[in-house]
């Protein structure tokens, strides 16, 4: 993959950077030039990046740190943020892309616990990070938020209550950020990512099933297949993330191949009169 140096001296941190979605950004801003401090909760989480990193771009070693941290702490998250600070010197993107999963569970049998955990690390880790980075992305002129909804929350997926809601409150997040920070130069949009991540990964390896159900899904979508995380996921936040973006705040991006023109559930044929006997005639 070329690199066009896009984000040669930029700062960014990025949450949940360890797989799939969020590895592949790490991976795209070293790419570009940027200096980069991800985080994840397991020691020892980031060695599959340094093996990449060694491999693809040697020189970003210098230019990148991981850390240990529950984005479920706000402690932990503001301190994420404040060591890309305290390494390089200045910060101009935040990509909130941690997330944690809930058991999948009717309503009326989803604890509360579930709730406040998904809301934790996914509604308050992207308003945490937010704030902390706040006065450094003001500093920085041109500073960019991203953020990451889900189609389950755009079609309220089935025994996801917990992940579909924290999903929306971070959309409107996004949107509010838009307004009140934009005469700081900031933009913050969000993105709605269709990517071979790694919960894809396992949901379809579990079982035979799964793999042919996933098979399906990824051939109704228009492109005829999920997006790869570094090249297509990562690509878009790139986009959104350059000087070429400056413009362009409070959206949601379908990154998704165009997953959702694929959700229709009504197989009419053509010549079809949706509302029978009372069709109009164009004049």
């Amino acid at each position: 993959m070329k690199s066009h140096n896009r984000l040669v001296g930029k700062v960014a941190v990025v949450t949940g950077g360890t797989a799939g979605i969020g590895q592949g950004i790490v991976l795209r801003f070293l790419k570009e030039g940027a200096s980069v401090v991800y985080c994840a909760r397991t020691p020892g989480a980031d060695a599959e990046n340094n093996a990449i990193i060694a491999r693809e771009v040697p020189e970003g070693a210098a230019r990148v740190e991981f850390v240990v941290a529950d984005v479920g702490v706000e402690e932990q998250c503001r301190a994420v943020v404040r060591r890309a600070v305290e390494r390089f010197g200045r910060l101009d993107i935040l990509v909130c892309n941690a997330q944690g999963i809930a058991q999948l569970r009717a309503i009326e049998d989803k604890p509360d616990a579930d709730f406040e955990m998904v809301h934790r690390t996914g509604f308050y880790q992207t308003l945490w990070c937010m704030k902390e980075a706040l006065p450094h992305l003001k500093a920085s002129g041109a500073g960019r938020i991203i953020t990451f909804s889900s189609h389950w929350n755009l079609f309220g997926q089935f025994f996801s209550a917990d992940y579909n809601t924290t999903k929306a409150a971070i959309e409107s997040l996004t949107r509010t950020a838009a307004k009140e920070w934009g005469p700081y130069g900031i933009t913050a949009n969000c993105i709605l990512p269709a990517g071979d991540s790694r919960a894809y990964k396992t949901y379809k390896n579990q079982s035979a099933e799964n793999l042919a159900l996933s098979a399906k899904s990824d051939a109704a979508r228009p492109m005829g297949r999920m997006g790869d995380c570094e090249r297509d996921i990562a690509g878009a936040v790139l986009g959104l993330c350059s000087d070429h973006a400056r413009f362009i705040t409070g959206q949601v991006f379908g990154v998704d191949g165009g997953a959702w023109l694929s959700t229709s559930r009504q197989k009419h044929k053509p010549g079809t009169e949706i509302h029978a006997g009372r069709a109009q005639t164009a004049h």
